[in-house]
């Protein structure tokens, strides 16, 4: 194993063939942080991953590396979630139940625990399954990140 881990960025939440090359040679590897780029203008509840058909990835502590700060809305607040039902409400994965606000998320490394990893600190994310951005109270009117999500890949028995 290198004494670091290989990172990935990914634009889109669908994969061209040399992509999904280059993410099966990356978790080959055991371990990456995916960079996943958001911004005021995503959807709530849009997909930002989906872990390849096949694969078992165990979920470090994911967190925003904020690239432009998060400003406007009305109380307005961002998480991560998973399509995955022990991980689907808002902020399970990064955020909290109350999400990340303005005063948060300025330039930076940033980022609440998410509730599932903070209350039980075991999440794992199979073939099929979402990431999803969340906008947890309002939305922001201008701000943008950088999602690092630390993953290891597990065997599949």
């Amino acid at each position: 194993m290198p004494n670091t881990l290989p990172n990935v960025s990914l634009a889109a939440s669908w994969y061209t063939p040399e992509a999904s090359r280059a993410l099966q040679e990356l978790f080959e590897a055991g371990a990456t942080t995916l960079q996943l780029p958001v911004g005021f203008a995503t959807a709530d509840a849009a997909v930002i991953f989906t872990v390849p058909t096949g694969k078992r990835l165990f979920v470090g502590r994911p967190f925003w590396e904020v690239t432009q700060a998060w400003t406007g809305g009305s109380s307005s607040a961002i998480g991560l979630s998973s399509s995955n039902a022990a991980y689907n409400t808002k902020g399970d994965l990064l955020g909290g139940a109350t999400g990340d606000v303005l005063a948060g998320l300025t330039v930076g490394f940033k980022g609440t625990i998410g509730a599932k990893l903070a209350s039980n600190g075991v999440v794992v994310l199979v073939g099929g399954d979402t990431v999803r951005f969340d906008r947890i109270t309002s939305a922001f009117t201008a701000g943008a990140a950088l999602v690092h999500f630390p993953v290891r890949l597990l065997p599949t028995s």
